[in-house]
Formats: C-alpha cells, sequence, structure tokens
C-alpha cells in the first residue's frame, strides 16, 4: 500500500480560502506569489492496492481460522502541497501578506472488503469523500518594514499551553486529531489498525500528559494583534472579544501579549500571556490572568546526532475567585537522524510522523501530580544508529508522588529487531500494563497484564511480506496468582502495491 500522505491538523473552510487564490490573480501587483501557487492538478496522484489474508491458530482452544481482506486507497491532490498566498517583494512600503504555509486541497478515497466476495459493488461504498484542506499555518495580515496588523491567524491566538508531558510519539497519540482518523466522512483505510497500533499512551488516562492548557480560541468571537518581527526578536499584542459588538452585552474582552527572542545561535525563548475583562460573566465561567514560557536550546553534535533540552511553565489564574494552577515540564530530546528526519513504522504508525531517536520528559502540578516518559523509537536498517538494529520503547510512569491519595501506575512496552540480508527481520516484544476497569481510561483494577511476542517480519520478495508471530499474554492478579490470556500462532501474508 502506498503510505498515505502526513497532513498537518487543522482545516480552512473553502469560502476563506478562495479569496487567496483570487487575489493571487486579480492583485499580483501587491507581491510575488511563491512557486506552490502556480496551481496544477492531479500531477501526483497515487493509488494503493492491498490484499491480506491471516492465518491464525489458538493454542489453548485448538481453533483455527483464515481471515481475507482487501482494500484500495486514492490520494489525489488537486493541489498539492506548497506554500500559497500573497508575500511582497518589499517591505519599506505596506502591503498585503496573506499566507497559507504548506497548504494542499486533497481528495482521499478508500474501497474495502473482506472474505471471499471480491466484486466491484463488494469493493464500493457508494459514498463521496469531501475535498479537504490541510495546511501548516495560516494568517492575513498588512505589513511595513518590521511591524504589522493582523487580521486573521492561526499562529497568534488566544491559548497558553507552552508545556506538557513531551514524547516523540506525540504525534501518534494525538491520532484523533487528524481528520483522516476521527471523521468518518473521511477516513483513511483500515484507519484502527495503521495509525497509533499500540494505543499509545499506555497509561491512558492514568497518565496527565497536560495538566493546564488555557484555551480560548472557541470563546472569541475575533481577534486582532499588532506586532513587531525582526531575525533574533518578535513579538505581538492581541485583543479579542467574547461575543460580536451587537451580542458582547457584558463588553467581555480579552488581552494577550505573544514574545519569540532568539539571544544566540539554536536557543529560543518564548513566552504568551493574556488577562480577561468581565469573563467571569460568560460561559467560560472564569476571568484569567495565564501566561506560559518555554525555553528550547538545540546542541547539534553532528549533522547527524542532535540534543535538545526543553523546559516550560505554564500558570492559570481566575481573578475572580483567586483559584490558580501551575505545570512545570522539562526533559530532552536527542534525534540520531538530524532534526527534521521523520519516519513511519509498522508496528507503531504508518504515517511518517515520528522522529527518530529518544526523549525523556517530565512534569509536575502545584498538587504534586508528577508524570515521567521515556520514548525511543530506531527503524531497523543500514542507517540505524546500530547498522541494521532497531526497535522502540514506550516507558511511562504516573502520578509517582501518589497525589490526592491516588495510587501511581507504570507501563513499558519494548520491541527490539534486526535486519538480516536487508530481507528478514526477526524481533522480540513485551509489554507490562496496569488492567483498566470497564468502560474507564483512568480507573485501574490493580492487576496487571503481561504481554509477549516474537516473531520474524520477511519480504523475501518486491511488494510481498510474510509476519509470523507467537503472541501471549497472562494477566497478573492483584490478590495473587496468574490468569492466562491470548496464546496465539499467526502467519499474515501481504501483497501491497
Amino acid at each position: 500500500m502506498v503510505k498515505p500522505l502526513v497532513f498537518k491538523r487543522g482545516a480552512l473552510l473553502l469560502l476563506v480560502v478562495a479569496p487567496v487564490f483570487m487575489a493571487q490573480t486579480l492583485y499580483g501587483q501587491t507581491g510575488t506569489p511563491e512557486a506552490g501557487s502556480e496551481l496544477t492538478t492531479g500531477k501526483s496522484a497515487t493509488l494503493g492496492v492491498e490484499a491480506t489474508t491471516a492465518f491464525v491458530w489458538d493454542v489453548d482452544n485448538n481453533t483455527t481460522g483464515l481471515q481475507t481482506k482487501a482494500g484500495i486507497e486514492l490520494i489525489f491532490p488537486l493541489f498539492p502541497k506548497a506554500d500559497r498566498g500573497l508575500y511582497p517583494d518589499d517591505y519599506s512600503e505596506p502591503a498585503a501578506r496573506l499566507a497559507l504555509k504548506n497548504a494542499a486541497f486533497t481528495w482521499w478515497n478508500t474501497y474495502e472488503t473482506s472474505g471471499g466476495n471480491y466484486e466491484q459493488d463488494n469493493f464500493n461504498r457508494w459514498t463521496a469523500r469531501p475535498l479537504i484542506l490541510s495546511f501548516d499555518s495560516f494568517y492575513a495580515d498588512v505589513v511595513w518594514t518590521h511591524y504589522f496588523v493582523r487580521v486573521a491567524s492561526s499562529t497568534t491566538i488566544m491559548q497558553t499551553d507552552m508545556t506538557s508531558l513531551f514524547s516523540i510519539f506525540d504525534d501518534v497519540m494525538d491520532v484523533n486529531d487528524r481528520w483522516y482518523y476521527s471523521r468518518s466522512a473521511t477516513r483513511a483505510l483500515w484507519h484502527k489498525e495503521r495509525y497509533n497500533i499500540q494505543d499509545l499512551p499506555l497509561l491512558k488516562e492514568k497518565i496527565v500528559r497536560d495538566y493546564v492548557d488555557a484555551d480560548f480560541r472557541t470563546a472569541i468571537s475575533g481577534i486582532l494583534a499588532f506586532g513587531v518581527e525582526f531575525d533574533w526578536f518578535s513579538a505581538a499584542l492581541k485583543t479579542a472579544s467574547y461575543k460580536s459588538g451587537l451580542e458582547n452585552t457584558e463588553n467581555a474582552w480579552l488581552i494577550g501579549l505573544d514574545a519569540e527572542i532568539v539571544p544566540m545561535e539554536d536557543f529560543r525563548i518564548a513566552l504568551t500571556s493574556l488577562a480577561g475583562f468581565n469573563y467571569q460573566t460568560t460561559s467560560v465561567g472564569r476571568n484569567p490572568l495565564d501566561f506560559g514560557l518555554s525555553l528550547e536550546y538545540r546542541l547539534p553534535l553532528s549533522d547527524r546526532y542532535i540534543v535538545t533540552p526543553k523546559l516550560g511553565f505554564d500558570f492559570a489564574m481566575d481573578t475572580e475567585s483567586g483559584d490558580s494552577e501551575w505545570e512545570l515540564g522539562a526533559g530532552v530530546l536527542f534525534h540520531t537522524r538530524g532534526y527534521d528526519f521523520m519516519a513511519s513504522s509498522r508496528i507503531l504508525d504508518w504515517d511518517e510522523i515520528i522522529p527518530v531517536g529518544a526523549s525523556a520528559f517530565m512534569n509536575l502540578n502545584q498538587d504534586n501530580g508528577f508524570n515521567a516518559m521515556l520514548s525511543w523509537f530506531e527503524p531497523a536498517g543500514p542507517e540505524a544508529m546500530l547498522p541494521n538494529f532497531g526497535g522502540f520503547l514506550q516507558l511511562e510512569l504516573a502520578n509517582l508522588l501518589e497525589a490526592n491519595n491516588t495510587k501511581s501506575a507504570f507501563g513499558v512496552l519494548a520491541q527490539f529487531e534486526y535486519m538480516i540480508a536487508g530481507k528478514f527481520t526477526p524481533y522480540i516484544r513485551g509489554g507490562y500494563t496496569p488492567e483498566f476497569a470497564s468502560g474507564s481510561n483512568s480507573l485501574v483494577t490493580g492487576n496487571y497484564l503481561l504481554r509477549a511476542a516474537v516473531g520474524c517480519f520477511m519480504t523475501p520478495i518486491h511488494f510481498f511480506s510474510a509476519d509470523l508471530r507467537y503472541e501471549m499474554d497472562t494477566k497478573l492478579l492483584d490478590a495473587g496468582g496468574t490468569e492466562t490470556g491470548r496464546n496465539l500462532l499467526s502467519l499474515v501474508l501481504t501483497i501491497r502495491m
């Protein structure tokens, strides 16, 4: 199967985007569109086809069976990824800037069936998929020399969230934020089996990844910002109202300041803040005084190996009640194939969204809620840090100080593999996680689940793969003793284009 294109989260209505392209045609004299604005259609469409049959033997029950499925995925970038909009050539005079960074219009459709009937009608769902706009960032402003008036933006926003329990698997764990995963009208082929395959985080909601996230983006009707931007310093003063002038009867307003400083090469300091007026009278129910601060230093040991320490702090206060909360986060990220290199994994996630390397991070809040996470990922192959050796590790420690009289929790999952002759990859995987109460993502039973797998992934000929695996799991009872779970031997044969 051709790997799906990876899109950043966020979408904008076509009604908003149409003027961007119209402006390039009608008002091109105000700025030169970048190369991505030359709209070519359909030159990079991809079609992927996959057929797979799995044989499974349940050793305990002595039952065997086959499961076959076939799928087709069409990815049609009507306008492929590129920077689109208006980018002034000269800032010495006031000029309009309208930017969509890394934007694309894409139609993504899937056809699938299973069992034994592979007639045309069994592949078709007979439901149309919508055309999707994706982009990294959007902003519209008027610029003059180093100053700007920002009319709209996806970056200058009313939110203070500068730290969380960071991991190289963040984009894997945030799988629900992807438009092709969580929305039934746009889902990718077999999305439950291809994205966040190991269901990270292991401790689900038991581990708090983000204690403080003051997000007012859905609690405002409009925003306006004034700012300045240099190579080493940028700042924006922003203001927003709860409702429009006709409806904002309580005169609920927010003001805020964003700033970013680069005092030396590879060292970045960022600040965001906001304060509210009369917001306690709105559906928000509190009048905020919030800020966030982050520090990041990128230390290149070589072009390949880069160490990046990070430190962040978030604070949120209700000026009406005096209640406050805060979160402190600190850790380090270690890249082993360059800062921007991303990879996919047949075991973790099919998208190329995982940084290759390792991360170690912790967060702490005002109630002594303390969590830690250690992550590692290295695809096996000739380019690995240790040639042909790879795998992944996810270690999670939740509520280590047992705040609020609740117990701590521990979870780990790891796989180690080695590629032989570029065609055979034997692997071993093991995990130890708590059992969650039925229907809950935060309450644990006290029992722990021990799971293990050993197998070999083989690609003896092009387009064909075979995955031979034995896997088992056992429940370690809180009261003592064990309870046997799955005990399976499987062989999955796949032909993929």
